[in-house]
């Protein structure tokens, strides 16, 4: 957990004071806080409700304590913050409480750090808590530091509590600010054993008194207390922060350092780094020597750069504190002079603020939304999560269980020392060689040339983005950016690798992160994590290049059966096939064994020189073999335990996963156990009529068919005979097998393999009868609600959150449905899912299949679940090639089919046969709708737009008297340099969803007294909201004068934001973007009292600051008469 240094044990405490109105009272308390030597104490219930009262309070404690009140209103009782004097705490002059009395807010600058300070009195009723958690959120949303304490009446956890939780919809909104804004409770840091309560009432005792504190807060607390009190049925709660927590061990900084990629955003780095990549390189050959050096002075270069940016920050930051600190002392002199110099000040330290949170954006591993979503403090809760998932605090060793880091470190590096050592146990055998067929010589030829410059750029190109690099700690990102300089370099270093006959130190050397496995049941053991090996870019870059050539080569070697590895092979043809294997078994009541293989560790086990044999033997090519050999020669990694790394581990066996060479690699190693098993000639498999299947595999997930137990028997000798070879070795227990169909008896275990009736889950499905009769299961549901609570707290577009529906949630639920079939039931929940997401509320403001439109139709894009499966469906059949399914269309389809194929006759109509059913209905639907000439050669997505536009009617909203508008708005609108805000509210306006109160009345809610607008006596639609009312004929006629531009709105203008093509079209259409949104905020702020209410003016001006800022640091092409509207603005 990230530590500071910011705070030197500031010591804070929490008290509900019941009353602080008499003298006697207040002595208590001042004396209680003298006494514990209190800084900063948070204060509820003071009963404090007058001016004169206040008055008094403050005057009393007035030589220690600066006071800072909220007064009570009537059951409120009233908050305060008192904050100890000669502390070194500066106090910002500015302070906020609510009317109500339960809210106290107060920001301080301590030692260099702005801090928020905030006292809070939770209702005791849960809807009116509720409510006050949710305007809370107000006072803690700020990047400083924040100290949330108070009597809260509610807990969140069963400890806190004597009695067990009852029924709180509050205790989610206080979660959600916990989650959403990196706060976490002092007490689980600073606390003793067992925690004690603060709040006694009869028999019901709780923890309501508690203090919450940013994260780098957390990590410093100590001296938790709780301190009963005579005058009071609240205890005092006090807690030290400050004190720098013992730091572990870590690596030597160096070793682990990587390059912050947005540093090659700045030009004058990327200028200095093409100043030493030409040096190095200029009139000379670069060979792995050189390109070691070159990579070593890059890396000095960038953290010289990161250096000096980073003091420059911190001096700017100084800066603005020391003058923050003066602005308030003078502030404090004359009061009211100094105001707006002192928010200008904070505004820009909150600013410097928020560029942390971009960093943990990144080590979160969220998924982000690039220039759409901004960096939050949700995103320091979620690295502190990812980091507390993935951390090691006890590990079972044999019997033991060990808890410290150096025993931990010791049992790893022990266990996978003797994992990726060989054993030398291997048998050598000649067997499997002639099961191989040869690579013919064209292609021997053609993937044994030389490597190309071509080809390395290609491969850089194709390096995935934000992957942790290797030991060098340069990222893809650098080798893209450079990657027309580095490519000839690239390719003279790997032809000096060959002719040296050894890699390069850091390309032999890799950092190996261990990933625990999910759901395991009972402690974690060093089998139950994944080893991912990191390697550095330039070897990825060789790797890819050489997997490229051995997939060309390897393609007609590797048969069929196996899917992983092989472009053009997907693991949807496993499961298509695995599900034929179970609905045969049912329908025809034929006996099947379903056998699957499980080996321990396979790719780690893989033994090189059984490998390097079969490439032999296969004829790959003298060059290609000794690149491959090459790669695992004299290699080593480095285990990452806690953020600590290990000593170097040799690696003489294993194909490492995160090795773009690994998945090809692995399919050749397995091959020859598949192809004996396909050759063996007593074993039958499943036959059908002009098809038989006996084995499937994607990597090492292998499945063996087989019709009698000595078939089985059979299969398990094979594997055997294979692991005494290659080094493999077979789990029983974690193999599993399935009897299927019509068998005398089905042991439970058999061969010392556990057995079942069904096949309850082949490479993550369910492929059990009653899932294959109704559909139901087809998708899981929970699995989807689970992805988008992960979304919660985050601030997404509309646009964004269709995007996560399209990229993070269809993929989950598709990957099920596209092989079982799927209840209507479930997809309907699936869209309702994805619609109430979109909205982030469960009520639907439209029709749901406007959605589903396109952004050039007035869309979302949103997928339309049930129709991709129909398309899915009619395809599959319509395409499929593999004489298996083929059969299994003519057996088991024929029923259903019998339009379409000749001769198919089949078995009788089964419940199982479920997804053959909806097959059929897919073709009788499309062929309703479309030609058999068109739907012959149509491709997957002209068909599914086709489908989708014929079956859903123009929306309303793109109806005018000139007909259907189709309109890029909608595209222009994501360019816009707006808020994100700004973006969400046209699409509301767009689709006319805005609650204006005639569309609230259309919508069923009651509108109490009129729909007339708060202004004007005539009802209050869009139109009239953004063109007619008062407010806006003021608000435009003031924006043209002010700005001196002939910016003139109709409803056309409004609605699709069109001005023309000429040069200020666009800076046009994101003026009129801000002033329409502009004048919304002032609706809401005159409609709903809002406190700080805002005219429409001063809210154009924030938004065309904020616009003017982006332009700034983009320089966005459109836009150039941005400045002199800026100079006018200031001139007004």
């Amino acid at each position: 957990l990230p530590t500071t240094h910011a705070l030197r044990r500031l010591k804070l405490a929490t008290l509900n004071s019941v009353s602080l109105i008499a003298q006697q009272r207040k002595q208590w308390v001042l004396n209680l806080l003298l006494q514990k030597k209190i800084d900063v104490a948070f204060l509820q219930e003071t009963k404090l409700s007058t001016d004169k009262q206040v008055e008094v309070m403050a005057h009393f404690v007035r030589k220690h304590y600066d006071c800072f009140t909220s007064k009570a209103n009537a059951q409120s009782g009233g908050a305060a913050i008192l904050i100890k004097k000669s502390r070194g705490i500066t106090i910002c002059p500015e302070w906020e409480n609510d009317f109500n009395g339960r809210v106290c807010a107060v920001e301080v600058l301590y030692q260099g750090e702005l801090h928020k300070l905030v006292s809070v009195y939770a209702p005791n009723e849960i809807a009116e808590r509720k409510q006050f958690f949710s305007t809370l959120r107000q006072y803690v949303d700020t990047s400083c530091k924040i100290v949330l304490a108070g009597d809260f009446n509610c807990v969140l956890h069963v400890a806190d509590s004597s009695k067990a939780l009852r029924s709180d919809s509050s205790r989610v909104e206080l979660r959600k600010i916990l989650r959403d804004f990196d706060l976490q409770d002092a007490n689980e840091f600073a606390a003793g054993p067992c925690l004690e309560y603060t709040h006694w009432q009869g028999t019901c005792h709780a923890r309501l008194d508690r203090i919450y504190v940013s994260s780098e807060l957390a990590a410093t607390s100590s001296a938790y207390e709780v301190l009963p009190l005579a005058f009071s049925d609240h205890a005092l709660v006090t807690v030290a922060v400050g004190k720098v927590a013992p730091q572990t061990k870590k690596s030597s900084w160096w070793s682990g350092w990587k390059l912050n990629e947005s540093l090659l955003e700045d030009e004058l780095l990327r200028a200095e780094i093409k100043n030493i990549i030409g040096e190095k390189s200029d009139g000379k050959i670069v060979d792995a020597v050189i390109w070691e050096e070159l990579k070593q002075d890059i890396k000095l270069a960038a953290f010289r750069f990161s250096q000096e940016k980073a003091a420059k920050k911190k001096a700017v930051k100084r800066s603005l504190t020391q003058s923050l600190r003066t602005l308030i002392a003078e502030e404090n002199k004359t009061p009211g002079v100094f105001t707006s110099d002192i928010r200008e000040c904070k505004g820009r330290i909150l600013e410097l603020l928020e560029h942390d949170y971009k960093g943990a954006m990144i080590r979160s591993r969220t998924i982000t939304l690039e220039r759409d979503e901004e960096p939050r403090k949700i995103f320091k809760t979620r690295e502190r999560q990812h980091t507390s998932r993935n951390q090691i605090t006890k590990l079972q060793v044999g019997q033991d269980t060990v808890t410290r880091q150096e025993d931990i470190e010791a049992a790893f590096v022990n266990a996978y020392t003797t994992l990726f050592t060989a054993d030398g146990n291997e048998q050598t055998s000649e067997i499997y060689k002639g099961l191989l067929p040869k690579v013919s010589e064209s292609i021997r030829k053609k993937i044994n040339q030389e490597i190309t410059a071509a080809e390395v750029e290609r491969a850089i190109k194709e390096l995935a983005p934000r992957k942790s690099p290797g030991v060098d700690g340069l990222g893809s990102f650098f080798y893209k950016t450079f990657a027309k300089q580095l490519a000839p370099i690239l390719r003279d270093v790997f032809a000096d690798i060959l002719r040296r006959g050894l890699l390069p130190p850091s390309m032999r050397q890799a950092v190996t992160v261990l990933i625990p496995k999910k759901n395991v049941a009972g402690p974690l053991g060093v089998g139950h994590f994944r080893p991912i090996s990191l390697l550095t870019c330039d070897y990825k870059i060789l790797a890819k290049i050489l997997a490229k050539r051995l997939e060309s080569g390897l393609g007609s070697v590797i048969g069929d059966h196996q899917t992983y590895g092989i472009k053009g092979r997907t693991i949807a043809t496993n499961l298509h096939a695995m599900r034929v294997v179970c609905e045969t078994a049912e329908v025809l009541q034929c006996p099947l064994a379903v056998l699957q293989v499980d080996l321990s560790k396979a790719f780690d086990r893989v033994c090189h020189s059984f490998l390097f044999s079969l490439l032999e033997s296969c004829g790959i090519g003298a060059r290609l073999l000794r690149y491959v050999q090459l790669c695992y020669r004299d290699i080593s990694t480095r285990l990452i335990v806690n953020g600590n790394k290990t000593a170097p581990i040799s690696v003489s066996r294993s194909v490492r996963q995160g090795c773009p060479l690994s998945p090809i690699l692995f399919a050749l190693y397995l091959e020859p156990l598949c192809r004996a098993i396909v050759r063996d000639a007593s074993i039958s498999g499943l036959v059908l009529s002009s098809g038989s299947l006996k084995l499937l595999a994607y990597a090492d997930d292998v499945a063996v068919v087989c019709s009698s137990a000595t078939q089985v028997k059979a299969v398990v000798q094979h594997i055997r005979n294979f692991c005494n070879v290659s080094g493999a070795q077979r789990n029983p227990e974690k193999s599993a097998g399935a009897w299927l169909g019509g068998w005398d008896t089905k042991p439970e275990r058999f061969l010392g393999i556990p057995w079942t009736s069904k096949v309850s889950s082949y490479l993550g499905v369910c492929l059990d009868v009653e899932l294959l009769s109704t559909g139901r299961g087809g998708v899981d549901l929970n699995r989807l609600k689970f992805k988008a609570a992960d979304c919660n707290g985050r601030y997404i577009s509309l646009m964004h959150r269709a995007h996560i529906c399209n990229s993070v949630f269809f993929p989950t639920a598709w990957y099920t449905a596209q092989v079982v079939p799927c209840a209507s039931l479930d997809i309907a929940k699936v869209h309702r899912l994805f619609a109430t997401f979109v909205w982030e509320s469960k009520f639907e403001r439209m029709r749901r299949n406007n959605l589903f439109l396109s952004q050039k139709k007035g869309g979302l894009g949103l997928v339309n679940v049930e129709l991709k499966l129909r398309v899915h469906r009619f395809l599959f059949f319509r395409d499929h090639k593999s004489a298996f399914i083929l059969s299994a269309f003519r057996e088991l389809g024929g029923a259903c089919f019998n339009p379409w194929l000749e001769g198919a006759t089949g078995v009788a109509r089964s419940r199982v046969l479920k997804f053959y059913k909806e097959i059929a209905d897919a073709t009788q639907f499309f062929e309703a709708k479309f030609s058999r000439e068109y739907l012959d050669k149509v491709k997957r997505k002209r068909l599914y737009w086709d489908t989708l536009e014929s079956m859903t009617p123009p929306p309303l909203y793109r109806i005018s008297a000139e007909g259907v508008c189709k309109s890029d708005v909608f595209q222009r609108l994501r360019r816009y340099p707006v808020k994100m805000g700004s973006k969400n509210f046209f699409l509301r306006l767009h689709w006319e969803v805005l609650p204006v109160k005639t569309w609230l009345v259309k919508k069923g809610f009651f509108e109490p007294w009129s729909t007339n607008c708060a202004l004007c006596p005539v009802p209050e639609t869009l139109e009239h909201v953004f063109l007619y009312c008062t407010n806006a004929e003021l608000f435009w006629a003031e924006l043209r004068a002010v700005l001196r531009t002939d910016l003139y709105m109709d409803w056309k203008k409004v609605k699709y934001l069109e001005f023309g093509s000429g040069l200020k079209s666009r800076a046009w259409e994101v003026l009129a973007l801000l002033g329409l949104h502009a004048l919304w905020n002032s609706r809401n702020d005159h409609l709903f009292v809002v406190e700080g209410a805002k005219p429409a003016w001063r809210h154009f001006v924030e938004g065309f600051m904020y616009v003017d800022s982006i332009i700034e640091a983009t320089q966005q092409p459109g836009l150039e008469c941005w400045t002199a509207w800026k100079a006018r603005l200031q001139r007004r």
